[in-house]
């Protein structure tokens, strides 16, 4: 997976580039939520930094704070994942396989997944073992969702638990059965 560049400072307004590099962390965060938070983040993803190309691809793909570009978020996306971005990866992987801003390919998200599953995000381990469930690997879909599950926090862990005892294979559902037995209850607090 290649490193795709396509954010650049606008011409208006490098010195958001300079001053990025001048910027402590504080300052760093106060920029990204402010009221021209997609501007500092626009500048900080055509820099290369990989938490700003992933944040900006949420926003990109929601339409949080800026118009919905499913395109622009698929570039963000591939770049954060070509700086070894495990989340971005699996985001990367959810565009190949609905289609946002690319064209579905299902061997692209399989692979995605699988790298962001090697790299500890239990979302994309989650999703590489529902494509493993989908084309009938049940052994490793199994062993795939007790690692997202394991690494997920426990309320996310539930939930991913909850919605497998309704899926279409019985030793899915059996399985997520016992783990949501064994899961303990998240403290409120």
């Amino acid at each position: 997976m290649g490193e795709l560049h396509f954010l650049h400072a606008t011409p208006a307004q490098p010195w958001r580039v300079e001053a990025l590099g001048a910027m402590n962390p504080a300052e760093l965060g106060e920029a990204f939520r402010g009221d021209e938070a997609a501007d500092w983040l626009e500048a900080a993803a055509a820099c290369g930094l990989v938490e700003a190309q992933l944040k900006l691809g949420r926003m990109l793909l929601t339409g949080d704070g800026m118009p919905t570009d499913r395109r622009a978020a698929f570039a963000c996306f591939l770049s954060a994942a070509g700086g070894g971005n495990a989340e971005a990866r699996n985001l990367l992987g959810r565009c190949f396989e609905n289609g946002w801003g690319t064209a579905v390919d299902r061997d692209a998200a399989r692979n995605c997944y699988r790298m962001a599953a090697d790299d500890g995000d239990f979302r994309g381990a989650h999703n590489y073992a529902c494509v493993l469930a989908t084309d009938g690997c049940i052994a490793g879909a199994l062993r795939w969702f007790e690692r997202g599950i394991s690494a997920a926090p426990l309320p996310v862990r539930r939930q991913m638990l909850k919605s497998l005892t309704h899926h279409p294979r019985c030793a899915i559902r059996a399985f997520a059965a016992r783990a949501l037995e064994s899961c303990p209850v998240a403290q409120e607090g």
